[in-house]
Order: C-alpha cells, then structure tokens, then sequence
C-alpha cells in the first residue's frame, strides 16, 4: 500500500498528475487526435503495447453491432440475467456485476429476470462487468474473432478474451504455479495461452464439478495472489498502443469502420456519460468513452466534441503497471476520467500535454 505513495501529495491535481507522467513514462501512453487538425494531435509513448483491461470491451461492441448490422443477433432478443451472472467469478470485481444490475433494475431494463441485448450491451460500455463481457464474448463465438484483426486491419491489437479465463489462468490459488511461473509461462506460448484461457472459461460456465471446485477455491483464497501479484499478472492479458486504438476511434467517428448503422450504434452505447453525467453538456455537445480500473490499471478510450470550439477529439490514455499506493489514490479520485476529458476541452492542460510529449519526443531523437 505503500508503494508510490511519495506521488499522493503531490499528484491531488491534474498538473500534479502531468508531473507524474512526465517523470514517470514508462507507466503512461497517451494519444489525442483532433478531427480536421493533425497539427494539435497528442502523442505520448503512443507505440508501447499496454494492457487494454475492458477496454477490450470496444472490441465486443464492434462485433456485436457488426452481427446486428448483419441480422445474426437482435437488439431486442432477451438474455437471462443468470446465464450472465454464471460468469461471475467470487470475489473478483463482484461489486462491479452488483452494481451493473442494480442500475439495470432502477432503469426498468430487467423484467422477471431478463434484458434485452441493447440494454446489456449500453450496460458493459458503462459499467464494464466481467461476466456480462464474457457472456457478451460467448454470444458472438469464438469463431467470430478468426479473421477480426485483418478486417480491422489490426498490426498491434490482441483480439478480445474471456475475462474469467483469464483470472482463472493467472490465478496461483487455482493453477498451483507461482505467479512469477505463469507469467513466464504464458509469455513464452501466447497461443497455447490464449486458448487455455478460453477452455478454462468455457470449463467454468459448462462443467458443475470444476465450476464448485474452482468458486470453493476462490472463497476460501481469492486468486491467491497478492495486490501487486494481481497487477503483474496483467501483463499477459490482451494488449493494444493508443497509436492503433485512436485510428480505430477515428474510422468510428468518421463512419468508416463496420458500417454507417454499426458505426452510429456503436456510438449511441458508448455515448452513456452524456446520458447519466449531467455535468458532461456544459463541456461537450457530443461525449462517449470507455474506462478501466483494475489493480495498478487505469485506461480509457474516447471521443468528445467541445462545447467551446466545435472540434471533435478521439483519444486513448492508458496508465498500467502503477505502484499500488498511488493506483490506489488515482483510483479512488477518478483522476484518469477527468485527466482524459480535460484533454478535449480545457486549453490549459491540452498545451501543457503538448510541451510534455514534445520534450519526449526530443529526447527519443537525442536517444536515437
């Protein structure tokens, strides 16, 4: 807990926290591009591959509306709240599923215990749920995703995987290895990795007696893994740059990435901050994002139009393998989320980004 504390104090405001990222890069990827002004884009160590967390959830969004677009899924067929919530694995990120259905309830989007599509999927672009995310994954298929990457012309992106797999993989309560011995690993076979975390998922939601075994484990130990073992193992889930990410956001603005329908739909569902924030008009006349917070992570994904200036920014910010003191101080003030929107709108943080990754951009050279 202690760990990166020395930056608490110093960080309870955002130039604080610009601080941060111009001392510490290694921790921080930045990518900000205005529609129509390539002179104020914002690139900061935008080429590093970065653990995505949900914000691979995008990915779930593209395919699913793409299967609308196609008349494979519909938006109104209704889904099970249980067949979601047999995903859930004990203990990790509860609260979360908790309060994705407590909302859902308070909206009148659940009746006798099932939704419609359309609200689950506005749902995961809010609140993130990892069991609504791997039913949403299962729903698509895993032979949806074989040629995803050439589709969306991918170079730097993994595709998507289930996140209960995935904490089943990296758990040492549940594998018996170390994690130091997973992680190295899982590194070494990124393919026989991949598809151990699909097993182990479907194995989860499919066969009784491992799913007893595997909750009666989780109960009893967590993940048996400690808070800075749980943000280390992140370094094995699926990754991205935010070069790649914000011209994925680019093609969506522009109505260029699935289809013009897909596009506008994947839109409406990540657009939830203009519905559920009230504060978000007095900035933006158009705002939608996705956000991740997981131990020592802290990413998001946006578009925005300003209220000021009429300009339309897309953006991808990706804080990852953070010490825990400070994760948790970050966290705790949604600081990435305000850092993130502030980059759209307010002058004064957009040129002090600016200086900062331009003086990295000299040194990088100075490097070369």
């Amino acid at each position: 807990m202690a760990e990166g504390s020395e930056w608490v104090d110093r960080t309870y405001s955002l130039a604080g926290l610009s601080q941060f990222i111009d001392e510490k890069p290694g921790h921080v990827s930045i990518a900000s591009l205005v529609k129509g002004h390539p002179d104020s884009t914002i690139l900061f160590m935008e080429d590093v591959p970065r653990t995505m967390g949900t914000v691979s959830n995008f990915f779930l969004l593209v395919a699913a509306a793409d299967l609308i677009d196609k008349g494979v899924l519909d938006t109104d067929q209704m889904i099970k709240r249980s067949d979601i919530s047999k995903y859930q694995l004990p203990d990790v990120y509860e609260n979360v599923h908790r309060e994705t259905f407590s909302n859902a309830i308070s909206r009148g989007w659940i009746d006798d215990g099932v939704l419609k599509l359309k609200h689950a999927l506005e749902l995961l672009a809010e609140f993130n749920d990892l069991a609504l995310a791997d039913y949403v994954w299962w729903l698509i298929g895993e032979e949806y995703w074989n040629n995803f990457k050439e589709r969306l012309n991918l170079a730097y992106t993994d595709l998507p995987l289930p996140f209960s797999g995935l904490y089943l993989a990296t758990a040492p309560g549940i594998q018996n290895e170390s994690q130091q011995e997973l992680i190295s690993k899982y590194s070494a076979d990124r393919a026989g990795f991949e598809e151990f975390v699909i097993s182990e998922s479907g194995s989860f939601n499919d066969y009784d007696a491992f799913r007893e075994s595997v909750i009666e484990k989780l109960k009893r130990n967590r993940l048996g893994s400690t808070f800075m073992e749980e943000r280390d193992a992140l370094a094995v889930f699926p990754k991205t740059t935010t070069s790649e990410m914000t011209s994925i956001l680019m093609n969506l603005v522009n109505k260029e990435l699935i289809s013009p329908e897909a596009d506008e739909q994947i839109l409406e569902w990540m657009r939830w901050p203009m519905k559920r924030q009230r504060p978000m008009t007095r900035n933006f006349t158009d705002y939608g994002a996705i956000f991740d917070n997981r131990m020592g992570l802290l990413n998001g994904i946006d578009f925005g139009t300003s209220e000021y200036t009429g300009d339309t920014t897309v953006q991808a910010v990706f804080f990852d393998k953070l010490p825990i003191g400070f994760w948790f101080h970050m966290s705790s003030n949604h600081m990435h989320q305000d850092f993130q929107q502030r980059l759209i709108f307010d002058p004064a943080m957009i040129e002090r980004m600016k200086m900062i990754a331009g003086r990295h951009s000299e040194r990088d050279l100075v490097d070369e």
